[in-house]
């Protein structure tokens, strides 16, 4: 394949997981994240509402129900406990959080791949 294919190739990759990843975040949001909120601040668990960049709860609460409980993901982290948040998930919320997860993270790693390593090789 020539470089401009394999570009044409990153760039349609790029949109695609671009355009899953704006579909399932507020997917993700309203289907997962607002009726957990509402079971945790039902048993009074609630330090939620003191803290929200430009929708970066969405992303807190994927990657507290996706991710493992593990030094990156542990009980300590100040913002949200993810062993509380995975009490109120299902698998359902697992799967949708997985869909977020991969298609936004899937998209940041294919757009820096292909700007800094492989654009360095044209």
């Amino acid at each position: 394949m020539a470089a401009t294919e394999w570009g044409t190739l990153y760039t349609i990759i790029f949109l695609a997981l671009l355009g899953s990843f704006a579909i399932s975040w507020p997917v993700f949001a309203s289907v997962t994240m607002r009726p957990i909120e509402k079971k945790i601040r039902a048993d009074k668990l609630d330090n939620l509402s003191q803290w929200d960049g430009p929708g970066w709860r969405v992303v807190w609460y994927a990657w507290a129900i996706f991710l493992p409980i593990c030094w990156c993901n542990n009980a300590k982290d100040p913002i949200l406990n993810p062993v509380n948040v995975k009490k109120y998930a299902s698998k359902k919320d697992w799967w949708l959080a997985a869909w977020f997860f991969i298609s936004g993270y899937g998209m940041l790693l294919t757009g820096l791949f292909y700007e800094f390593v492989f654009k360095s090789f044209l």
